[in-house]
This record gives C-alpha cells, sequence and structure tokens, in this order.
C-alpha cells in the first residue's frame, strides 16, 4: 500500500515537472492560434469613397499593415484615433468606420497586430505589446501637432491598448474602452465554461480590470447589454475600478460586432459625442 502511494505520488509530481517545462511553448502555440488570422481583404477606404494612405509600420523585426484616413483640412476642430480592432479581423474590415469618422472630422488610423491581416508573424503577446507601442508613436508623430490624439480598443484590442498605454508618450488626450472581457481568464470561463480553479494556472496578462485601475487619460467605456460575447458586467466592472475623469455608455440592443458590421452610426454616436468633448 505504503509503495503504490509513493508511486502514486511520483507520478504526479512527474506529471507536474512534465508540464511546468512543456508550458511556455503550449502557451506560445495557443497564443499564436488565437490571435493570428488570415490575410486581409482586398477593401480600402477608396472603396467607400474616402482618400487614404497605407502605411508599413516597423515593430522590431517585423512590418505592420495599417490603413490612415485623413479628416479634410476644412474641418473647424480635429481629433485623430487610433483603433485597435478586435481578434479574427482585419483592417478592411473597419473601412465603413474610417468613413464614418471622416465625415465627422476624425482621422484615423486602423492596423493590424504581427499576425494579423498581412502583417508580419508572429502573433504573440509579447509582440502585440511592441505593436502598440510602435504604432502610437507613428500615429502621434502623424497626428500630435494638428489634432487631438485619441485611442479606441475593441473587444481583444482593449486588452493590446491596456497592456501598453502607460508607456505612450506623450499621453493621448483621451481613450474609449469598447465592448471589453473584464480579463482573459474571466473570457475564457464565461465562453468556454472552464472551471476557476483551472483557469488560475493561466498567466493574468490580458487583465483589463487591473491595467484600468492605474492612471490613465479621460475615459469613455462603450458596452451593449446585448453583447453576448463580452456580456454587459464585464464592462461595467471596467468602469467601476477605472479612477475619474471616466464617462460610461450602455447601448441598448447592439451585437457584439455593431461597432463595425452595423448599424455602426448608432455604435458611434457616443464615441463621437466624447471626442468633440475633448477640444
Amino acid at each position: 500500500m505504503r509503495r503504490h502511494y509513493r508511486n502514486g505520488l511520483i507520478a504526479i509530481g512527474t506529471a507536474v515537472l512534465v508540464a511546468i517545462a512543456t508550458y511556455p511553448l503550449l502557451l506560445d502555440r495557443l497564443e499564436r492560434a488565437m490571435i493570428s488570422t488570415g490575410p486581409n481583404g482586398p477593401e480600402t477606404p477608396a472603396a467607400v469613397g474616402v482618400a487614404y494612405e497605407r502605411l508599413r509600420i516597423p515593430s522590431g523585426s517585423r512590418l505592420l499593415d495599417a490603413y490612415l484616413v485623413e479628416a479634410s483640412p476644412r474641418c473647424q476642430t480635429r481629433a485623430a484615433l487610433l483603433i485597435f480592432h478586435g481578434v479574427g479581423e482585419t483592417i478592411s474590415q473597419w473601412i465603413n468606420v474610417q468613413r464614418l469618422l471622416h465625415d465627422h472630422c476624425v482621422s484615423s488610423v486602423v492596423f493590424d497586430y504581427s499576425g494579423s491581416g498581412d502583417s508580419s508573424p508572429p502573433g504573440t503577446i509579447r509582440n502585440l505589446h511592441q505593436d502598440a507601442n510602435a504604432t502610437y508613436a507613428l500615429f502621434h508623430a502623424r497626428f500630435g501637432a494638428t489634432s487631438r490624439v485619441c485611442t479606441l480598443g475593441f473587444s481583444m484590442g482593449n486588452a493590446v491598448l491596456l497592456d501598453a498605454y502607460t508607456e505612450f508618450r506623450p499621453e493621448p488626450a483621451c481613450m474609449i474602452i469598447g465592448a471589453a472581457f473584464s480579463s482573459a481568464r474571466d473570457g475564457a470561463m464565461y465562453a468556454w465554461g472552464i472551471p476557476r480553479w483551472m483557469v488560475r494556472v493561466l498567466p493574468d496578462q490580458w487583465n483589463n480590470v487591473a491595467a484600468i485601475s492605474r492612471r490613465h487619460p479621460s475615459l469613455l467605456v462603450v458596452h451593449s447589454d446585448a453583447d453576448r460575447s463580452n456580456p454587459l458586467w464585464m464592462g461595467e466592472r471596467i468602469y467601476q475600478v477605472a479612477p475619474p475623469p471616466k464617462q460610461l455608455f450602455i447601448l441598448h440592443g447592439l451585437h457584439h460586432n455593431a461597432a463595425f458590421t452595423g448599424p455602426i452610426e448608432r455604435w458611434w454616436a457616443p464615441v463621437i459625442t466624447f471626442l468633440d468633448q475633448q477640444s
């Protein structure tokens, strides 16, 4: 009996050691599988009637693909918005948003992360952190002298934004958090039903609640009460822990991807109002 007990402990200990030894490799493969997407689509902002510039943004040894749309110089007041899109998306899906913003005197840049669209692989959390800093530096250099520069995260893009925003120099004038999950752990429990005890072995790298508790620029949290991917309570938790200045706008009846698949006018109305308030 004692021998069986000892052998059992040895087997468990061996399994734990194997798990620890292979964990970094498994995590790397999981990151690449979840973050990476297929190639970018053929659509560009020109397809919806606005001039644009295609950017290739250096990020470490990689190049990121991006669309830049500039507001008309005839606009009396101008804002510029750097958009961090969600998982599984590419910049070609955001052209109608860039057109809408252009029509409201807001310049915009939307970019694909490493491993996303036509940007260089691989897509890892570490690389996306570097992508955020590299893209913001270019964005601010381009618009900082002429516009109020702000950032917006959508869905997973909030995690990329909030993971890096304290390193942005100079800091943006404002920040918008849209349809965010409260943390990657909460998202795993909600979406896949993973038990809490099991989720705790995952690294807590994308914890938006913890990230937003730090000092931040003027903040707007936008969330829909009909969001089935990241339910409303997740956005409310982010808002509750964020220090002021902050605003919360609850949309009614809009699905998770309404920010870029429609009705985009309803989703973006509070964002455009918020940007106007920052002047």
